[in-house]
């Protein structure tokens, strides 16, 4: 059901100080607590600059940064693709105002899938499986993220049996700079590259789970998740020590998996 804001909840939004100093604030309305996103100030192009050169490095374009603008323009595409991904079906928060330096949303919840995971909460692999599950559905209506990191996952519902209750941050639109397909498999790979390192479930069923997904996904999504396995996969020999950070341990993680995945697609002999 379509939440309505009263005049009093518009105008006590529009005069506060707290989405205009910290960007993001909640409120409490008559109708129900709603997430104020102001406007963002423009990312430097050094920060696609770095991210690019990555991509070019390993021979894989849909790593490639989104122009990410800031100000009105990063809020249009914002806006825009919520209610596209809302018209799809996907759980996205819904769009409830636009104003020239804000908009209001429903609000989801606080806690987000990595936090869930890293915590080795007893439904984190439920959940695990439960976003990649919504991926899968959101990429057969023809829909993309915009960055698919489990921080950007939003959990919520009681301590003991939480839930997904969407997605969120669309700042970018990667379509400006790459193919659907790309984009698509791009989820993937932030998706994997975000969770797996901390996953608690063992590592035959996540390969299993990732195999189910990868056999419903489109056939030029699976021949790009497959390029980007090749492509990756030297990266399983990064350490594994926590000294070497999360970064490492992330990519570490995903490239393992990326060559376990080779390994039982093209029959790529074992190199450990």
């Amino acid at each position: 059901m379509t939440m309505a804001l009263s005049p009093q909840d518009l105008h006590r939004i529009a005069q506060s100080r707290g989405w205009r100093d910290g960007r993001v604030e909640v409120f409490d309305t008559a109708s129900g607590k709603v997430t104020v996103k102001g406007l963002r100030a423009t990312r430097h192009a050094a920060r696609y600059h770095l991210l690019n050169g990555v991509a070019r490095l390993l021979g894989l374009p849909f790593l490639q940064a989104a122009p990410m603008p800031g100000g009105r323009q990063a809020q249009q595409t914002e806006v825009a693709r919520l209610r596209a991904l809302h018209g799809v079906g996907a759980r996205v928060p819904e769009v409830l105002h636009v104003d020239e330096d804000h908009f209001v949303m429903r609000w989801l919840g606080q806690d987000h899938l990595g936090d869930v995971i890293q915590s080795h909460h007893p439904q984190a692999a439920a959940l695990w499986r439960e976003a990649g599950d919504a991926l899968v559905r959101l990429h057969a209506a023809g829909q993309y993220l915009s960055q698919g990191f489990a921080r950007n996952m939003i959990v919520d519902g009681a301590p003991a049996a939480p839930r997904l209750a969407g997605l969120i941050d669309f700042e970018d639109d990667p379509l400006q700079v790459m193919s659907l397909p790309d984009a698509q498999v791009r989820d993937w790979l932030t998706y994997l590259h975000s969770t797996l390192w901390m996953l608690p479930m063992p590592e035959a069923e996540a390969d299993a789970r990732i195999d189910a997904w990868m056999a419903a996904e489109s056939p030029a999504v699976r021949a790009r998740y497959l390029q980007a396995c090749r492509r990756m996969s030297w990266l399983r020999f990064l350490p594994r020590h926590r000294r070497f950070g999360r970064d490492t341990l992330s990519l570490q993680a995903a490239a393992a998996a990326a060559h376990r995945y080779l390994q039982r697609h093209t029959g790529a002999p074992t190199s450990d």
